[in-house]
């Protein structure tokens, strides 16, 4: 394997993002209840990727170690049924952690002065990523309001997850199918 330097850092992570999302729609193939596994470790995978590929420095490594414990904890308390709010911390860890990686990711690829592959690859991560942030927005609506969404159910949220990635990305597509579309004034915000 190659080293991964700064000249081809976001082809490894990209490429961890285009796992995820393939990976994440096999989700709808394995027996109801055992998706959010599949889901967490390939989460946790992609954190990892990120803590070696995107080496932005001290406070990077911080950040993601410190989300990667986060999600252990989300993980263990939504797994263990320990208290009502763990989807909702989970969600949030997760949208947190796509946040900062955009920000950060987006530091480095837009402003960087210069056009290479991999700048081209990071900016298509920033895509794949403002897509996962509004999936993750979508799924915690959801959770907070069951019927936000017409044609997507209120269920576990990791049993929702490739519905909400595909709601995403087909928004912001402008494709918009219609199998799914917001059912109420917040939801129809975060969709707009």
């Amino acid at each position: 394997m190659k080293q991964v330097t700064e000249q081809n850092n976001f082809i490894y992570f990209t490429l961890s993002l285009v796992v995820m999302l393939l990976v994440s729609s096999l989700s709808d193939l394995v027996a109801e209840g055992t998706a959010h596994l599949l889901l967490r470790g390939i989460l946790l995978l992609t954190y990892a990727v990120a803590f070696i590929s995107l080496d932005f420095g001290a406070g990077w490594r911080k950040f993601v170690t410190v989300m990667v414990v986060l999600m252990i904890i989300a993980n263990s308390l939504d797994e263990f049924d320990t208290f009502a709010g763990a989807p909702l911390f989970a969600l949030s860890v997760t949208l947190a952690f796509f946040v900062g990686v955009v920000y950060t990711a987006s530091k480095r690829v837009l402003f960087s002065g210069m056009v290479n592959l991999n700048t081209i690859i990071g900016a298509l991560a920033v895509y794949i990523l403002i897509g996962m942030i509004w999936a993750n927005l979508y799924l915690i609506t959801l959770e907070i309001y069951p019927g936000a969404f017409n044609g997507m159910e209120s269920k576990y949220w990791a049993d929702n997850w490739s519905e909400a990635i595909y709601f995403s990305y087909i928004t912001m597509t402008s494709l918009g199918y219609g199998d799914i579309s917001p059912a109420m004034a917040l939801s129809r915000t975060l969709a707009s």
